[in-house]
């Protein structure tokens, strides 16, 4: 009976055994032939996306979703990069439900493709066509699968069409009603060319070119029984200004501006003019400069300033100052530094040496300018600053100022302009200019007779005018 038992245990310890060895080599075997299969795909397209999303889809069948999830994100990227082909809707057969299509089986058939609607798939004609090419790959790892695991498709795209999930076209076209287009009439158009198209190249304009001019006015009046006395005075002043400035944008900078002032003021003081000249101004100035580093360039800087109309003494006919008597002439070599912001321009000029020139044309002045009446022309030289600069401190204010500085290390010349601009609109505006002047030279002014109150002088006039801009 014992012997019977241990039979029994025996035969099924024997069975149970060559079913784990039949399944394990059933086992090997299905390796074998999956590693065949893939290093076969790799071998024959191993750089093409198809390729390398056909070994991801086997190995991870299991986990789909999450390879869906991983590439969803991924941008489209040229072919040749594995990114491309997660984004792309062609490889949607791939991942979706296994289903037997028809288009690998044309292609793998040879049936002739790539013009007919109806036929969408087959075998490919031009390898030019990157989406037949990506189509063509695609059939060749389905009809692959299709002959190697058969058994994992449980539908056919017939049965898809017939549940109506599958649509191969739009079944009724898209019209849109153009009223409009109907309503115009066709006309022929003759494309033909009969004359020669030249074409014409313009060089830019370097050169800007801007220009101001203002009429000034101002009245006074006083009663005859007035405490502190006056005269009745009508005064006009006009301004001109031009400016021509050349700027390649690159290193080379030249800068031109001519300034004229005239003013005439009524006076009944003076029984031998019914005018007197209260501006008189002709002020001629430019600058070459080429660019250093960043906001200095190298600077040459000439100006020429002198008169417009001739100035008399009150009560006389002597002549105090004409056109050219006297004339400055000014040459210097230095640094120049500009800025530019959006409400506050200017530049700062330094220069080491300054060559002045004082040329008097009417010898009776000579002696007054220079150093004797046979002296037609004195020179000086000596280090000058100047400054330049305009500032909109609001919408309708304006601050323009020039400031000169020159020594000779006998005498010191400084000048310092100041024009704030209120503008009532764009032709109405008030001008209040403000002119202080410090010169030590003794020819000059009080400074001949009293040195120690003499060496400063003021100027100040406001008024209400017209302005015009180009």
């Amino acid at each position: 009976m014992e012997s019977r038992v241990c039979l029994c245990i025996y035969l099924y310890l024997c069975l149970k055994l060559t079913y784990i060895v039949k399944k394990f080599f059933v086992l090997l075997m299905l390796i074998s032939a999956f590693s065949a299969s893939a290093q076969h795909h790799t071998s024959r397209i191993s750089n093409h996306p198809v390729d390398s999303l056909s070994i991801l889809a086997s190995q991870y069948a299991d986990s789909l979703q999450k390879l869906v999830d991983k590439y969803r994100s991924v941008a489209p990227k040229s072919y040749g990069n594995l990114d491309m082909v997660t984004i792309n809707p062609y490889f949607f057969p791939l991942f979706s439900t296994a289903t037997i299509y028809d288009s690998p089986l044309r292609q793998s058939m040879g049936i002739v493709w790539g013009g007919n609607e109806d036929k969408q798939q087959g075998m490919l004609l031009s390898s030019e066509d990157r989406q037949l090419v990506t189509l063509s790959h695609i059939n060749e790892r389905l009809a692959n699968m299709y002959a190697r695991y058969p058994g994992l498709f449980k539908q056919t795209q017939a049965k898809l069409m017939e549940e109506g999930v599958m649509v191969t076209d739009v079944k009724s076209p898209i019209t849109t009603d153009s009223h409009l287009l109907d309503q115009i009439e066709l006309v022929d158009i003759d494309h033909e060319v009969t004359e020669s198209v030249v074409a014409i190249t313009r060089r830019p304009n370097f050169w800007t070119l801007k220009g101001k001019a203002d009429l000034q006015f101002t009245q006074s009046y006083f009663t005859d029984n007035w405490y502190q006395g006056g005269d009745n005075n009508y005064s006009a002043l006009s301004m001109l200004t031009l400016e021509a400035n050349y700027d390649n944008k690159q290193k080379l900078q030249w800068e031109n501006k001519l300034e004229a002032q005239l003013g005439f003021q009524t006076t009944k003081g003076d029984t031998c003019h019914s005018f007197k000249v209260t501006n008189n101004l002709l002020r001629l100035t430019s600058k070459v400069g080429y660019k250093a580093f960043k906001n200095w360039f190298y600077t040459v800087r000439f100006q020429a300033n002198t008169q417009l109309y001739p100035n008399y003494n009150t009560n006389s006919y002597d002549v105090t100052t004409d056109f050219i008597s006297p004339l400055y002439l000014q040459l210097s070599v230095g640094m120049d530094f500009k800025w530019n912001k959006k409400k506050f321009t200017g530049s700062l000029y330094v220069a080491p040496v300054e060559v002045n020139a004082r040329y008097v044309d009417r010898k009776a002045l000579r002696a007054r300018y220079n150093d004797n009446e046979r002296q037609a022309t004195k020179w000086t030289w000596g280090p000058n600053v100047v400054v330049n600069y305009k500032w909109k401190i609001v919408d309708n204010i304006e601050w323009q100022g020039r400031l000169y500085w020159f020594t000779n290390f006998h005498y010191t010349n400084m000048e310092w302009e100041n024009t704030f601009t209120f503008n009532v609109n764009k032709y109405l505006n008030c001008k209040l200019f403000v002119y202080p002047k410090y010169i030590d030279d003794r020819k000059y002014g009080k400074a001949k007779d009293d040195p120690e109150r003499g060496y400063w002088m003021f100027k100040e006039w406001l008024s209400l005018g017209f302005s015009y801009n180009w």
